[in-house]
């Protein structure tokens, strides 16, 4: 498979936006976007092999760790005594 390289400026992209997007999807162009004549951006196809980093392993793997100045908080100790009043 033969890869082709073309550069387009954004208002050009943004003109033939479905065609290139066709062009994209067959895996056969990468898109380099400019503006004013300078690399903003390079556009290429999503390959079936490559998928999205897996977040269940770092979200809330932080939880506890949080510290303020040189110890870390404990809210239970912080709550103010309830004083009933008469």
């Amino acid at each position: 498979m033969f890869v082709t390289s073309k550069q387009l400026s954004i208002s050009g992209f943004k003109a033939h936006f479905t065609k290139e997007i066709r062009a994209l999807e067959k895996g056969d162009t990468i898109i380099e976007l400019t503006r004013h004549g300078k690399k903003v951006a390079v556009m290429r196809a999503v390959t079936a092999g490559v998928s999205p980093p897996d977040m269940k392993g770092w979200i809330g793997g932080g939880k506890g760790t949080v510290t303020y100045g040189r110890s870390q908080v404990n809210r239970e100790a912080q709550r103010p005594a309830v004083v009933p009043t008469q």
